[in-house]
């Protein structure tokens, strides 16, 4: 099912940043760019299926705070009369929370065995993030296909 995602997330891969004002405080707006750090934010994404080896893959996306990135991976395919995109996506917010960092962050993960059917997993939510120790952003179970995903991100300062 994803396993076609993982193959072609090493030759199918579309960087983009967008700033999503509703996401922002106002005061972080009003913040002088000198203020604020720029983050690589590495992502681990994770797949383990019953009796088979764990597959993994690696994704990087820089960002500065209070500002929002979005990473995708994956394909058009067709379903039928129509196509759909499917692979991963993960859409990224981070915010200073003292010494440690917030990271609000939408990952989707969806496939299709045929041309009959699609699936997806999602998840919305937050993590904390402790400068250069990866943490647990996101664990989802996919029912259909009885894999286990898991998506860990690690924060370093570059500025």
């Amino acid at each position: 099912m994803f396993k076609s995602l993982f193959l072609a997330s090493a030759t199918t891969v579309l960087f983009g940043c967008a700033g999503a004002q509703s996401l922002k405080p106002v005061e972080a707006r009003m913040r002088p760019p000198e203020a604020r750090h720029v983050y690589r934010l590495d992502f681990i994404v994770s797949a383990n299926e019953l009796g088979r080896a764990p597959q993994s893959s690696a994704y990087t996306l820089n960002l500065e705070e209070h500002d929002t990135g979005e990473l995708r991976v994956g394909n058009n395919v067709s379903l039928g009369a129509q196509r759909a995109d499917v692979g991963l996506k993960i859409r990224a917010n981070l915010v200073s929370f003292g010494d440690d960092l917030v990271l609000r962050s939408d990952v989707e993960m969806s496939g299709s065995d045929d041309a009959t059917s699609m699936h997806k997993v999602s998840m919305d939510g937050a993590a904390l993030l402790r400068g250069g120790k990866p943490s647990l952003v996101a664990s989802l179970d996919d029912p259909a296909s009885h894999k286990h995903y898991e998506v860990t991100a690690t924060a370093t300062r570059l500025r």
